[in-house]
């Protein structure tokens, strides 16, 4: 007897070795399906972010380019200007060249007659009606009564256009 008890135990501690087995490799098994489920959630949450910042990206490119589209467009429209003003500015020093030549012609005229006709007091009607005496010009023409300042200067920061 004492060999057939000890083979059913033997047959026993064999059925509960496979049981456990089994339970073991069960419960690895359902703990691999889990942690494949988790690696599948977090590879499907990196993919979801992904996605969303490729989308807020383009968005962001997109505001981007519409910006750039409109400096270049406000630029564009900032050269022209700077190039009718600098055209303006260059017409207007020929300009105010000419009469800078023109004024000294006239106080070059101006100080012949009174020399010539020797009339340091008054109106002098052969001097155009411009007004001499003690020294002092009253041309039209000469800021300061008889001060001769520089010549007239402009500058391109003096115009704007609206």
């Amino acid at each position: 007897m004492a060999s057939s008890s000890g083979t059913s135990y033997t047959s026993l501690s064999d059925e509960d070795m496979k049981t456990r087995m089994e339970q073991r490799k069960r419960r690895r098994m359902d703990s691999n399906r889990e942690s494949a489920r988790r690696s599948r959630m977090r590879k499907r949450k990196q993919l979801e972010d992904l996605t969303a910042e490729v989308d807020r990206l383009k968005d962001g490119r997109a505001t981007a380019l519409t910006a750039l589209a409109t400096v270049r467009q406000h630029y564009m429209a900032v050269e022209a200007e700077n190039c009718v003003l600098r055209t303006q500015l260059g017409e207007l020093n020929n300009r105010l060249h000419s009469l800078n030549d023109i004024v000294n012609f006239i106080n070059g005229l101006n100080n012949n007659n009174n020399i010539i006709n020797n009339n340091p007091n008054g109106f002098d009607p052969s001097n155009n009606g411009f007004v001499s005496g003690l020294g002092i010009d009253m041309n039209p023409w000469s800021v300061s009564g008889g001060v001769n300042l520089h010549p007239l200067m402009a500058s391109g920061d003096l115009f704007h256009c609206y």
